[in-house]
């Protein structure tokens, strides 16, 4: 009897171990609460492109975010890797598909960052626009049956040949047809420029300009330093003029041309295979560019005190911040704005923030209420908010139930609570059964199931004017609600706040 009790047990185990989500997001944390891994699954199938892996340097300080398809056992990854410092500041970014890198950006402590597109052709990128072409054995093979054939680079973000830049690419010397080079400023196949290889051994650089060819050298210059299996190529802008070189000889200099077109691009103008074993684009990225504006990470959570687009969070959780913006749903529509820091009492660990947008009205009253009475010792709390508010996607917000434990006199502003705790959860409103609010999740305790909140009464005179209530003790309208249907209503006073990587302003 005891041996099958112990089977029983041990499936049961096994069967919880394994169990997976259903449908919708299921997230790991490691044991200070932090969260490792998300994975989507649909309908008990987990998702490509879902798994979401976090590392932290310490505290609430991300040191790196990992999100796409990884695979434990190759480390093939098809996502996106952000690697920060131990200041915060983003020190490097890269694209990765088919377990290959193919962009690259490098920062410095003051945001500058340089990119870098990278094709080792590996596995097939999807970067490539052309009729006929093989990705095979680390090699990129055109395959041509006419006059030209031409595979134009096309990355997931547009590049700019106009600035300062380096195009790099290797071409074998054996098993190739007569000419292959890179073609750039492509508009068309009458408006671009050609470096040419011809037999490994010669070169030419040429231009077409509404058809009409122009010889910039002779049609067969011999290459200074022949490689023995390869022939490197790069070519590089200062702003001003265009180096080329070959197998690390400058062969000529020309000045900066006017591009008709953006695009460059590997070709070949011989019939048969034209084989290309590596390609690489890497330019400066101004601060113009899409990459400094579009690159957000997730702080943590907030929450709305007011009708008109206030809301209150930690002051913590604005740590190192910069440009903020917050996101939530109401009425089942995701809403992403702007806001700006109105009020701040650090001493408190208290922020307010406000809606920037003037047409958003997020609610005619605010669900909540407040109270003088201080919960008693076991009194059944609950906070609502986001866990995984770094990865900056909208779920329903979690709920953690809790209870109050007893106060002592040296965390006065303070209440201790029974309740898990989650770094995204840093500025989550915690309620009683009423729907009143009682405090705002500020730091883990002793232990993870442990969570320190700021009491919300003690602080109340530093932020009612900023709700519009000034009485000191208010009925939530919910307060004889349902407790799910408290939990929807609640739930959508809630936000993600999501910083910047890049500090704009200064940059400018």
């Amino acid at each position: 009897m005891a041996r099958l009790i112990i089977t029983v047990l041990i499936l049961l185990m096994q069967l919880v171990a394994s169990s997976q989500v259903r449908q919708g997001w299921r997230c790991i944390y490691d044991k200070e609460g932090r969260l490792s891994q998300m994975l989507y699954y649909d309908r008990g199938i987990q998702i490509n492109d879902s798994s979401h892996y976090f590392q932290y340097y310490t505290d609430n300080i991300v040191k790196g975010i990992i999100n796409g398809e990884i695979s434990l056992g190759t480390r093939s990854q098809n996502g996106q890797r952000f690697l920060f410092d131990e200041t915060g500041n983003l020190s490097s970014f890269s694209i990765e598909r088919g377990g290959q890198t193919i962009f690259y950006v490098s920062c410095d402590y003051n945001g500058n960052c340089t990119s870098t597109w990278i094709d080792k052709f590996d596995s097939p990128s999807d970067c490539w626009l052309c009729d006929s072409f093989t990705v095979s054995g680390s090699d990129l093979i055109l395959h041509n049956n006419q006059s030209m054939q031409v595979a134009l680079y096309n990355p997931p973000v547009g590049i700019d040949i106009n600035n300062q830049f380096v195009l790099y690419a290797r071409i074998p010397v054996g098993g190739n047809n007569v000419k292959q080079g890179v073609v750039f400023g492509w508009e068309n196949d009458q408006n671009y420029y050609l470096l040419e290889i011809t037999h490994g051994e010669y070169y030419s650089i040429l231009c077409y300009e509404n058809g009409n060819l122009k010889q910039i050298t002779g049609a067969r210059e011999t290459i200074e330093k022949k490689g023995e299996e390869y022939n490197d190529i790069r070519i590089s802008s200062n702003g001003k003029n265009l180096l080329f070189e070959i197998n690390n000889v400058i062969e000529n200099v020309i000045a900066f041309p006017n591009f008709k077109g953006n695009h460059i691009g590997l070709t070949t103008r011989s019939r048969g295979n034209a084989r290309f074993s590596d390609f690489g684009f890497k330019y400066p990225l101004p601060f113009t560019d899409q990459f400094y504006s579009d690159k957000w990470v997730g702080k943590s959570t907030g929450f709305f005190i007011s009708p008109s687009g206030k809301i209150l969070t930690t002051y913590d959780a604005l740590s190192d911040s910069k440009r903020i913006r917050v996101k939530g749903k109401i009425n089942g529509k995701t809403f992403q704005l702007p806001v700006k820091i109105i009020s701040v009492e650090e001493d408190m660990n208290l922020a307010v923030l406000q809606i920037s947008d003037k047409d958003f009205k997020p609610f005619e009253k605010i669900p909540f209420g407040y109270t003088n009475k201080k919960p008693l010792t076991d009194a059944t709390v609950y906070s609502l908010g986001y866990p995984n508010a770094i990865s900056g996607k909208i779920m329903p917000p979690e709920v953690f139930y809790g209870k109050v434990l007893p106060s002592s006199g040296a965390y006065s502003n303070y209440r201790q609570l029974e309740m898990p705790f989650r770094f995204g959860m840093i500025g989550s409103p915690v309620f009683d059964n009423d729907a009143n609010l009682i405090g705002i999740v500020a730091y883990k305790g002793l232990e993870l199931e442990y969570t320190e909140a700021i009491d919300f009464y003690e602080n109340a005179r530093l932020f009612q004017a900023y709700m519009g209530r000034f009485e000191r003790e208010i009925d939530s309208p919910i307060k004889n609600a349902s407790p799910q249907e408290m939990i929807n209503a609640l739930s959508e006073i809630v936000v993600i706040i999501e910083s910047s990587i890049f500090d704009l302003e200064s940059s400018w």
